[in-house]
């Protein structure tokens, strides 16, 4: 598992360095050098994900249909493990941008997730437009984290709902489950692989319209919650999980706030 881990790594890295002389070699087309940037991230995470399976760490398989175009969607999957993001940016198309924490855009992979067109989870609701291009699709892990209780239990804040309102933008959940509970979830430490090969299998569900939400006026506060109820109760049962009654209230996903909110 070191092993992969390291390539993904060095991917990374290489990934990093083309993202910057993308960026020098086309400064004035920046969407270009954002979705070659993609191009070249999504090929490198498609080779780890191979590399994965015939090194029997893990394997992925994808169910129900996969959209051909991200395009004027949010895509809100839950994040049971590590490699989530791993696995969706090598099944999903380049024209998908991402949600991410703001401590990633100030790490060492900041140049990549920049030069890909991502946005950070604190951008206020006001420059949304601005910075989310109208042709990418927006992922996001609206737990926040990775799953509490080992992906046992979902405890959604109101991110993807306050993009989707917003934005007037269909939800396209994501489920995610792996046949190793637990494997590279929360608390997990070992780094050695289970005897069982993990299988993590993506599947791909209905679209959730925000019309019905906002009709007879309702605020877009209420809204956000009812949305992410729905939300919430969809992927508990998709996953095997339990909802967290009444953690909707909780932190700054329940004090009425805008901000996008995602994962680590």
């Amino acid at each position: 598992m070191l092993f992969l881990f390291g390539i993904f790594f060095l991917a990374s890295l290489a990934a990093g360095c083309l993202a910057l002389l993308l960026r020098l070699l086309f400064p004035r087309d920046r969407r270009r050098a954002e979705l070659m940037t993609r191009g070249i991230a999504r090929g490198a995470l498609r080779l780890t994900v191979r590399l994965a399976g015939l090194l029997r760490v893990f394997r992925v398989s994808a169910e129900g249909e996969c959209p051909a175009s991200c395009r004027g969607l949010v895509i809100a999957a839950n994040h049971p493990a590590l490699t989530d993001y791993m696995v969706l940016a090598s099944v999903l198309p380049a024209d998908m941008a991402c949600v991410v924490s703001g401590r990633l855009l100030k790490g060492f992979m900041g140049p990549v997730i920049r030069g890909m067109g991502y946005i950070g989870n604190s951008l206020p609701p006001e420059e949304w437009k601005e910075r989310i291009d109208p042709s990418d699709g927006i992922l996001i892990f609206p737990e926040g984290t990775r799953s509490a209780h080992n992906g046992w239990r979902i405890i959604l804040r109101r991110g993807a709902a306050n993009l989707s309102l917003r934005l007037g933008r269909d939800i396209l959940p994501v489920y995610i489950t792996c046949s190793v509970r637990g494997f590279l979830g929360t608390g997990f430490l070992s780094l050695r692989a289970p005897e069982e090969v993990p299988l993590f299998t993506v599947r791909f569900g209905k679209r959730i319209s925000p019309e019905a939400f906002l009709k007879e006026g309702v605020p877009v506060p209420v809204a956000a919650r009812r949305l992410t109820s729905l939300l919430e109760r969809m992927l508990a049962r998709e996953t095997g999980a339990e909802v967290a009654h009444g953690a909707d209230s909780t932190g700054a996903a329940g004090t009425g706030e805008s901000r996008v909110e995602s994962q680590e």
